[in-house]
């Protein structure tokens, strides 16, 4: 009786999809066509994050995960939480959705199931496709690498870019007095080597040189920056290996998180962390990596992931003390290459987690040791930031599904374990039309974790509170509304904030698309925080409300070949008892991909009249591959850019951006210190070329 009931299921599912193949297979051949720009199509799901992220996030990191994706796709009848977890767009709801139908369903008969999961409409979906894939077989089928194999029907990809700007800057004015002139030229250049087979095997080479740094000289011999790794997967219990550099994501980042940290977003309720374990590093970024050992192995429902890093980092010396570690990367000057290699950093860790069918949780332990004692200079903001020169810092996270819910969150310690820090979150599906997420934090002053990055107000995880509720409704067909609010408080002071002071953030947006091709985005934002007055000169600390609002409204539409993108962002910022200050820009960006030649390009124009720097808008724009550009723009003038992308055959293409930037505020010069150049205009040209065999 039950095998006849199930089948009648099978049955009706079918004629289900049947009744609605013709649309989807409509929608998803219209969007189709923009997979042939995979490059372009995952810069623009980045682009919906990375906006309202005041972090620097990580593109390179964020492009190869999901480049990995689409050129070895998901097998939906066989990927696991961790694996959906790559894909950084969906929710852990939707992913624990998505696993739920296939327990209940059994094996994906056809990618229009997607359709049939709880949670998921169509944007999701057209965001999967290029990323996911089926198969006919039941079972997880890992098979051992055959490494004559891999080495035979590898694939190889080998890219070089050049970026220069031609007008001068101060820094490369050398003359007997200025000791601190770069010493390299402004031309900087990165080459990268990536082989892959499937995505089993991996290895990465890069090299960098920035612009002012010396190549070949007294200071320096070679590349500045050197980065390689080697990576094997799923071969037997092993599950992951990587020897060289690498990243490291466990829980909720109470302990240590590298790899991309989503926080507040449009994506109001994508709070909860689902991507677990270890990344290979292939970025240019010169501080935030491992280099080392790092290994994972699966046991039925356990995984052991354990992981080694020594290597040397940059910082601030002063009579043999680390005062703080040097982040940019940057040696152009003499100053700055004795900054480089100061300190032996040591970093070993673990995490053991347990999964089971409804349940997830797991221990993290982290132990972080330098051979020189890290002394910042004391300021009352910095009081309660780590001293020594060994830390260790351990946490418990944990994930569990109840019914409609999705509970999760970590809990973590260091050293003494006297000031946890807690992070608690709920997400949830009550129809499928609507989804909230829950999030409260605590993190006190005293917590202090190295590598801690999780979803929160500031950077890091320490001397914060704070509750954060996030909206996503579907109201009408077409029709998409995100909200989130956040309140939350700092305990103890903050660097250019001599009180412990509280802030608000909010957020709502609409999405329209009335047709396939069109879109149309509205989105308002306001920002209450508290920070010290202007020339204020009291003896006891005050504090002054500042209010920052932001108006965007943007319209995209494409017409064959052509894609239109109009933007509008407005803003207004207002400081204690200071007039309000606004900052205005219209953006026009035109995309044209041609039929029968190889060639896609980009055009925009953009104008701004921002009244000074807390006014500063941040605008997206094209730029080339593993390059993802949001620069912030204040002043009044113009700028306008010219990005081409030309396929000589189908393994060689080549990127070429022209931009420049041109103010009309009557300023003599463009940026300041080293950096600054005289006159009104800001050239930048960029230069990659990309060759796979």
């Amino acid at each position: 009786m039950r095998k006849t009931i199930l089948m009648y299921e099978k049955l009706f599912v079918l004629c289900l999809l049947i009744l609605v193949h013709i649309y989807i297979s409509v929608s998803i051949a219209q969007v189709a066509v923009s997979f042939d720009n995979i490059d372009q199509y995952i810069a623009d799901i980045f682009e919906q994050y990375a906006e309202e992220s005041e972090k620097d996030l990580n593109f390179d990191s964020f492009y190869e995960e999901l480049s990995a994706l689409n050129q070895q796709p998901l097998d939906l009848n066989q990927a696991e939480r961790e694996d959906f977890g790559k894909m950084i767009f969906l929710s852990d709801l939707q992913i624990e959705n998505i696993l739920y139908y296939r327990y209940k369903a059994g094996m994906f008969l056809t990618i229009y199931e997607l359709m049939l999961i709880e949670g998921l409409d169509m944007t999701d979906i057209r965001r999967m496709l290029p990323f996911v894939c089926l198969s006919k077989n039941s079972g997880k089928d890992r098979k051992k690498i055959n490494f004559k194999e891999a080495l035979k029907y590898g694939k190889n990809e080998v890219l070089t870019r050049f970026d220069y700007i031609p007008e001068q800057k101060a820094g490369y004015i050398k003359n007997e007095q200025d000791s601190s002139a770069y010493l390299g030229n402004p031309l900087y250049h990165h080459l990268k080597y990536r082989f892959h087979h499937r995505d089993k095997l991996c290895v990465n080479i890069t090299a960098e040189q920035d612009a002012g740094e010396q190549f070949w000289g007294k200071h320096h011999k070679g590349y500045d920056f050197l980065s390689g790794s080697f990576q094997l997967k799923d071969h037997g219990c092993l599950r992951n290996l990587i020897a060289g550099d690498y990243q490291v994501n466990f829980g909720q980042g109470l302990v240590i998180r590298q790899t991309f940290n989503l926080g507040k977003s449009a994506v109001a309720t994508k709070i909860c962390n689902t991507n677990q374990g270890f990344t290979r590093y292939g970025s240019t970024n010169e501080y935030n990596f491992m280099r080392g050992l790092a290994c994972s192995w699966r046991f039925g429902k356990t995984r052991l992931h354990l992981f080694y890093s020594n290597k040397l980092q940059d910082g601030n010396l002063q009579d043999d003390h680390l005062t703080g570690f040097y982040t940019t990367g940057f040696h152009r000057t003499t100053l700055e290459c004795t900054k480089r290699n100061v300190v032996r950093q040591q970093v070993l860790g673990g995490n053991f987690t347990f999964q089971g069918a409804w349940f997830q949780v797991g221990m993290s332990g982290l132990a972080v040791s330098l051979d020189k004692k890290l002394d910042p200079r004391p300021y009352p903001y910095n009081l309660y930031y780590f001293r020594g020169n060994q830390q260790f810092a351990a946490g418990i996270h944990y994930r569990f599904r109840w019914h409609q819910f999705n509970v999760f969150g970590e809990t973590a310690g260091v050293s003494d374990f006297k000031y946890p820090a807690v992070l608690t979150g709920v997400t949830c599906t009550p129809v499928s039309r609507v989804s909230f997420a829950l999030l409260h934090r605590y993190f006190p002053p005293e917590y202090n974790a190295f590598y801690s990055s999780t979803f929160a107000a500031s950077s890091g995880a320490g001397n914060e509170q704070g509750f954060y509720l996030g909206v996503e409704v579907l109201p009408v067909k077409r029709w998409k509304l995100a909200f989130y609010a956040d309140a939350y408080n700092f305990p103890w002071l903050r660097y250019g904030v001599d009180f412990p002071s509280r802030g608000n953030d909010y957020f709502l947006q609409l999405n329209y698309t009335p047709q396939q091709h069109l879109s149309i985005l509205m989105r308002l934002k306001h920002k209450q925080t508290q920070v010290n007055p202007s020339d204020s000169k009291a003896v006891i600390p005050i504090l002054a409300n500042q209010q920052k609002s932001a108006l965007r409204v943007q319209l995209v539409y494409e017409a064959g070949n052509v894609k239109f993108k109009n933007q509008a962002d407005a803003n207004l910022n207002k400081k204690g008892l200071n007039t309000s200050t606004y900052g205005i820009a219209m953006l026009q960006e035109i995309s044209v991909k041609f039929k029968k030649t190889p060639l896609h390009f980009d055009v925009s124009l953009l104008f701004f009249d921002v009244k000074n720097h807390e006014n500063r808008l941040y605008m997206h724009e094209k730029d080339v591959l593993y390059a993802f550009s949001t620069p912030s723009f204040s002043g009044v003038g113009c700028k306008y850019y010219v990005n081409l992308r030309y396929d000589l055959t189908p393994k060689f293409s080549c990127w070429l951006k022209i931009a420049q930037t041109h103010y009309a505020d009557d300023r003599e010069k463009i940026g300041s210190s080293h950096e600054a150049i005289l006159g009104d205009r800001k050239t930048e040209i960029k230069c990659l070329t990309r060759l796979k065999f």
